[in-house]
């Protein structure tokens, strides 16, 4: 049955009942949903009315990403996220009622559950930068009775919305790799944005809390959105190495491009770490402690059979470059055990052996300090100092700390860097 369908008749109301009950039992077991105002919510927006050409099924699934938009090339711009990410937001928004809520990147069921939660001394405002999905929203929004209860607006979010601040949360559903002056400076003092935080390919949900010019960031929740478009597209730079595999790295610039594929092709020093992990095992943080970790960062995008052993990820491969030697972290199995798989670092150029050590350490740091941990938190401020472990952004500096304060760093600054 589709949702075509689903006004039709009582029984299509029960098995919406029926489907949305499951799909909070769901979200109770993972956790992406435990406070009663955002499950009262759920309950309340029909899910629905907001994505009426999918299946109930899918719509009612609470790990489906229902795609609503595309580029010519079939690349999706905006969805109607997975419900365990909305509700997960929401959760570590901390929404209250009465609260001024500004949504980037709109598609009108996200926002429904936000101006529940707020009630109607609240506000909640969605900005898009494209005119089709506030179009698409706008018309979801008024069938399902929303209509007067969230204001749409057309802009590039870099900007915010000025006209409606300042907020007291601030909830972005796009990919974000930077965090625009205006995002901070249109939140409350004691105001919570909650985005997913694109660190060097690497993305999770994080919540910030705002003290001044600094942003104060929990540890983060993996997922996966589409990314920020207008004048906040992700900044990194991609080089081709072959016709099937890429660099990318935020080095500005980046060091040697022309000199990738002949290093590419030099053979590979081969260094196993010791590190073992079960095929099902989570690595996530791995990737993170090398991305905020390692000099001269970058991930590498090619198919299994551009190298020699397994690939950890299809799409991500923690590598370095600096301009005439490469690394990069695989993930062959272990002969002696088929469900297990050891990493290994393939260096090529003539630092191989010292860059290849480097990234094994790293790994082995991971293996005896943070595995099985909940990844860094983040504090950001535009004028932090160079440190180890700063990231440099368009707009601002973010720092990683890894269960460690910030004078572990070297750093010393006052609640606002910048006074």
């Amino acid at each position: 049955m589709t949702t075509s369908d689903t006004s039709a008749s009582a029984s299509d109301t029960d098995r919406v009942d029926e489907l949305r009950e499951r799909m909070i039992i769901r979200l109770r077991a993972i956790n992406a949903l435990h406070s009663e105002p955002v499950t009262r919510a759920v309950r309340t927006v029909p899910r629905h009315a907001f994505a009426p050409e999918f299946p109930l099924e899918e719509v009612y699934d609470p790990e489906t990403v229902l795609r609503t938009r595309f580029t010519d090339d079939g690349t999706a711009t905006s969805s109607v996220s997975a419900t365990w990410v909305q509700t997960l937001m929401l959760e570590r928004a901390r929404l209250r009622p009465g609260m001024r809520v500004l949504e980037v990147g709109s598609g009108g069921y996200n926002a429904a559950l936000a101006a529940e939660v707020v009630g109607p001394a609240g506000s909640v405002t969605s900005i898009d930068i494209d005119p089709a999905v506030i179009d698409r929203a706008r018309t979801h929004l008024t069938q399902a009775g929303y209509a007067d209860r969230v204001e749409l607006v057309v802009g590039d979010a870099e900007h915010g919305h000025p006209s409606g601040a300042p907020y007291d949360r601030i909830i972005v559903t796009a990919a974000a790799t930077d965090l625009p002056p205006a995002w901070t400076e249109q939140l409350v003092d004691g105001g919570r944005l909650v985005l997913p935080l694109g660190v060097r390919g690497f993305q999770r949900v994080y919540a910030f809390t705002r003290h001044g010019a600094l942003l104060l960031g929990e540890t983060g929740n993996h997922a996966g959105f589409v990314p920020m478009q207008g004048l906040g597209v992700p900044a990194l730079t991609t080089v081709p190495v072959t016709d099937t595999v890429e660099l990318t790295t935020d080095a500005v610039p980046v060091p040697a491009p022309e000199a990738l594929p002949e290093v590419f092709a030099l053979p590979a020093h081969e260094q196993f770490t010791g590190v073992r992990i079960a095929g099902m095992e989570p690595f996530g943080t791995l990737q993170m402690w090398m991305a905020t970790g390692l000099p001269n960062f970058a991930t590498l995008t090619g198919a299994a059979d551009d190298f020699r052993y397994r690939p950890m990820n299809r799409a991500l491969l923690p590598a370095m470059w600096d301009g005439s030697s490469l690394a990069y972290l695989l993930l062959p199995a272990v002969p002696d055990a088929s469900a297990t798989y050891e990493f290994v670092v393939c260096g090529h150029g003539p630092d191989a052996a010292d860059m290849a050590a480097t990234m094994a350490d790293h790994v082995r740091r991971w293996n005896r300090d943070h595995r099985g941990g909940p990844g860094p938190r983040f504090l950001a401020h535009p004028a932090f100092p160079s440190a180890n472990g700063v990231i440099r952004t368009r707009h601002t500096r973010l720092l990683a700390l890894w269960d460690q304060s910030e004078e572990d760093h070297g750093l010393n600054w006052p609640a606002d860097p910048g006074k």
